[in-house]
């Protein structure tokens, strides 16, 4: 189409634009019967038919799928029934739990799903990027990702990062007023934006000329669609250790079969017995469950304002030990009220709290001030009200308080020049803004005109504008030489108060100066100081300290003056009761990497920082081997995000930040990241319970039919009994245990190490204490009712299928901690309980399942067309069954029994639990 080289006359009169007031909703709506929504066909879906077969394409089922063949051919076919019965609703439960996981990951992408800043009927609004159309005034600024191809009007500064369409590393400077030829490549289109690219610096708007299938990014779009989300440590780890267990029980089983085999057992007797012995010992279903159990908890923390963009965060919050946490909106209500002034010598008072309409301008001696006769107290309300991108918005006359669109820092200005009576000065100028405000430059320039007269008029740090500004005005409007020593003073004594300061300043120009010669501006005539307040979150103060009780440190990275941040990290109790360490930038910029390394580990507050020194202080600290956590919200905090071993992205911040991030915290809360690694320590905590759960059970089916084959007794559970019992236990009772909820407070153990062991020593011990003592129970019921009560065959192996089922489902609740009772709680001798009690109703996903797989298991004894299958033709009485319940339930009492004797341990000799 050619949308570089034509006329933008001609764009606006072809798309129906207004570049004043943007579309309407009559505009809106054409555009989009014309052109659709912003969007990419979605990746072609395998059928959903298709994918249920390719669950069965596992070398797992082609075990299975041969021997229900042998079974058919060679032995009798009820075998292959069962084996058939087994394998396909094995395949379509797993089948539903992974579609319901995928589910839950895929809405959670639509929560951090782009959006775009477009002017419509007159106002700004942010839209999802999918609903942009043709037409539509895009707003774009530093941290933005474009959303759609489009031309470019006007720019300030604005240099946007192409590489992603042509390979080159540079950032490329718009010109939206550059001529082009038709046949000018994408490189060298200058006055267009293309949508998947990013802006670096500056801002600019733009007509959107090209959505979906219609732009350069969609030529490319396929190979990014297809890119496949790496899975995380934790999954590989989980992963590898299957595979590796799952050699062992083979090469076991393969033994157990050659054993019976020269024992006088039948050859076919014996394979099947191995095959469903290797069917239900292997952990087939430990991938899919770690998969199931990160999706849960990553829907829980989407509820609690966290929502996980990468799942290799989950994992990573649980031994995050290291928080560096930015402090405005964050740590701070982010709710700035402009509180005090210093203007030509004197401090003045400002009442009303945050954007309440009402308040006064007093000086020190309560006298009301007087803005006819004080020139500078003027010209500083002025510059906070030309010097700036934010509205306020007046929701009507009978609104206490004003809403704001934009920044709070600069709405505290407005509100301020509302107080003073001057908030219709901006009607009387006109204003340019030539210099947004960017991180790294910690000031904001504009020119505003009025008549004949021009200014420049800036805000910013006072170290970054101080040493520009020789003089100072006067409340008569005279200028004197400026006083760096009085200034610093009075912004250390504002600091102190936790108060954040702008220093505000001018100069008349007699032409307007072109936007690059903004950034080196001299000469200017500071006005004064403005004070603003923005109050500590009382509920951060708790998560901090909550953090601290977790071994967890928290450190404030800010561009606050270092005066202001030490106040607000002290009143945040950042480091207790201690007044934290501060590192200001410029002492940190002049410091090696080796003296930062030795400062980072001890410095709780850096102030004045620019993203740069993000970065470093994240490797100084992972050179301690800590596991750090970093938020940020700008274009040039992406690297240190990305650096961190957890990146937290505000939902307010940049769509780069967000890209880099593993996290998006939604509400901008500390809160919300402190209750993220919180549930992220009870996933990796649910994780384990459910690996215990698997091995346990495993190993229990082993050591019971092997203990036969070695002593040379009938097997006491059958081939397709082992089966229905891997598909009545870990089939169903292994989900739910994702579902577990906190067992006291996680927060008051300190971090796992990076590299710690899926499984503990005690782990370890107790998984095989169940698994002996499983086999142990089964086969002396399966002697007692075999030989004592001399029960025919049959019936004693289907006494014995039982008890394993039973053991299986009751030890369910033995994996839901090793930690806490079932039954009682000891205290201990200091504060909090030794052995603390947890409830059979704490789990209601899990109790209901173990009541399913109960009835499942008395069924498959009791129903006659499962009699058939499983070689369970003889009832078992109140007796049988009473002896069963018994027999399985010591599971529970004996490993109860264990943690008891271990916590009297722990509570008169010492030690861990």
């Amino acid at each position: 189409m050619n949308i570089h080289s034509k006329p933008l006359e001609t764009l606006l009169q072809e798309f129906q634009a207004n570049t004043t007031s943007g579309l309407t909703d009559a505009n809106v709506q054409k555009a989009r019967e014309t052109y659709g929504f912003n969007e990419l066909p979605p990746p072609k879906e395998t059928p959903v038919w298709l994918q249920f077969l390719q669950e069965f394409n596992d070398p797992i089922m082609y075990i299975l799928m041969a021997a229900g063949v042998v079974n058919a051919l060679v032995a009798e076919p009820k075998d292959a029934l069962v084996i058939a019965f087994v394998v396909i609703l094995n395949t379509v439960v797993g089948f539903i739990q992974e579609r319901r996981a995928e589910s839950a990951l895929q809405s959670l992408k639509k929560l951090t799903a782009p959006t775009a800043r477009v002017l419509r009927n007159g106002q700004m609004v942010e839209i999802p990027a999918r609903e942009l159309v043709c037409g539509d005034i895009l707003l774009v600024e530093s941290g933005t990702r474009i959303a759609a191809d489009a031309r470019i009007y006007e720019a300030l500064t604005l240099q946007v990062d192409e590489s992603m369409l042509t390979g080159e590393s540079l950032a490329v400077t718009k010109k939206p007023d550059m001529q082009l030829d038709d046949h000018a490549p994408i490189g060298d289109r200058l006055n267009m934006l293309f949508a998947g690219t990013i802006v670096q610096r500056g801002r600019g708007k733009a007509i959107v000329t090209g959505i979906g299938l219609h732009t350069e990014f969609s030529k490319i779009s396929t190979e990014i669609q297809n890119a496949e989300e790496n899975e995380s440590p934790l999954q590989e780890r989980l992963e590898g250790f299957g595979k590796y267990l799952s050699i062992g029980i083979v090469a076991i089983v393969i033994g157990i079969f050659l054993l019976g085999w020269l024992r006088g057992q039948s050859a076919l007797t014996m394979a099947l017995t191995a095959i469903g012995l290797a069917v239900s010992a292997i952990p087939e279903g430990l991938p899919m469950s770690v998969t199931i159990t990160l999706s849960i908890g990553m829907r829980l923390m989407a509820k609690r304002h966290a929502v996980i963009r990468k799942l290799v965060a989950v994992e990573t919050l649980g031994s995050t030990n290291v928080i560096c946490s930015d402090k405005t909106g964050t740590l701070t209500r982010n709710q700035m009220t402009a509180v005090k002034l210093f203007v030509g010598g004197m401090e003045w008072n400002i009442s009303g709290t945050g954007y309440d309409k009402k308040g006064e301008i007093t000086s020190t001696e309560g006298k009301q001030a007087n803005f006819a006769e004080n020139q500078a107290l003027s010209w500083l309300v002025r510059v906070g009200q030309l010097c700036t991108e934010t509205r306020l918005k007046d929701p009507g006359s009978d609104a206490p308080a004003f809403e704001i669109v934009g920044d709070p820092t600069e709405a505290a200005l407005l509100v301020l020049g509302h107080k003073a009576g001057m908030d219709r000065e901006r009607e009387q100028w006109g204003v340019s803004v030539d210099l947004p405000f960017e991180s790294e430059r910690q000031f904001m320039g504009v020119t505003a005109s009025n008549g004949d007269k021009r200014y420049i008029l800036v805000k910013g740090s006072l170290e970054r504008l101080l040493p520009r500004s020789p003089q100072i005005m006067q409340a008569d409007g005279t200028l004197q030489p400026i006083d760096p020593a009085l200034l610093q003073a009075q912004t250390e004594k504002f600091a102190e108060q936790g108060l954040r300061v702008l220093f505000l300043a001018m100069k008349e120009v007699s032409d307007v100066k072109p936007p690059y010669e903004m950034e080196t501006v001299d000469n200017l005539v500071c006005v004064g100081l403005a004070a603003i307040v923005d109050p500590a979150r009382e509920e951060a103060r708790d998560a901090i300290a909550e953090c601290r009780k977790a071994g967890i440190r928290v450190k404030m990275i800010t561009g606050d003056h270092a005066k202001t941040a030490q106040a607000i990290a002290y009143d945040l109790r950042l480091d207790g009761e201690n007044k934290p360490e501060v590192l200001a930038g410029r002492e940190l910029e002049a410091m090696s990497d080796e003296e930062l390394y030795k400062r980072v580990e001890t410095t709780d507050v850096y102030a004045r920082v620019s993203p740069t020194d993000k970065l470093r202080i994240v490797k100084q600290l992972q050179r301690y081997n800590h596991v750090v956590a970093m938020t940020g919200d700008g274009v040039n905090d992406a690297p240190a995000l990305k650096q961190a071993d957890i990146g937290i992205a505000m939902g307010s911040g940049t769509d780069v930040a967000k890209d880099v991030s593993g996290m998006v915290i939604t509400d901008d809360n500390f809160v919300s990241i402190a209750a993220a690694v919180r549930r992220g320590r009870v996933i990796f905590s649910n994780l384990r319970h459910i690996l215990i759960y698997i091995l346990t059970t495993s190993l229990g089916g082993v050591l019971t039919v092997a203990s036969s084959v070695v002593v040379g007794i009938p097997l006491p559970v059958l081939p397709a009994q082992l089966l229905w019992i891997n598909l009545v236990t870990d089939g169903t009772s292994t989900f739910p245990l994702a579902f577990e909820k906190e067992h006291g407070n996680v927060m008051n153990y300190r971090p796992r190490k990076r590299d710690e062991a899926l499984l503990s020593t005690r782990m370890v011990g107790h998984i095989i204490f169940c698994g002996f003592w499983m086999m142990l129970g089964t086969m002396l019921l399966f002697y007692y009712n075999a030989v004592v009560l001399g029960y025919p065959m049959l019936k004693a192996q289907t006494a014995a299928f039982c008890t394993l089922a039973l053991f299986q489902i009751w030890n369910v609740q033995n994996s839901r901690s090793l930690e806490r009772s079932l039954f009682w709680n000891l205290p201990g001798r200091g504060s909090g309980a030794t052995l603390e009690k947890i409830r059979f109703t704490d789990n209601l996903p899990l109790l209901g399942v173990m009541v399913l797989a109960m009835v499942l298991q008395i069924g498959a004894v009791e129903l006659p067309f499962l009699d058939a299958l499983l070689d369970t033709p003889y009832s078992l009485d109140v007796a049988d069954w009473a002896r069963i319940a018994a027999v399985s339930f010591s599971i529970i009492v004996i490993v109860e029994i264990e943690k008891l004797v271990l916590a009297v341990k722990n509570r008169w000799f010492g030690g861990a639990k």
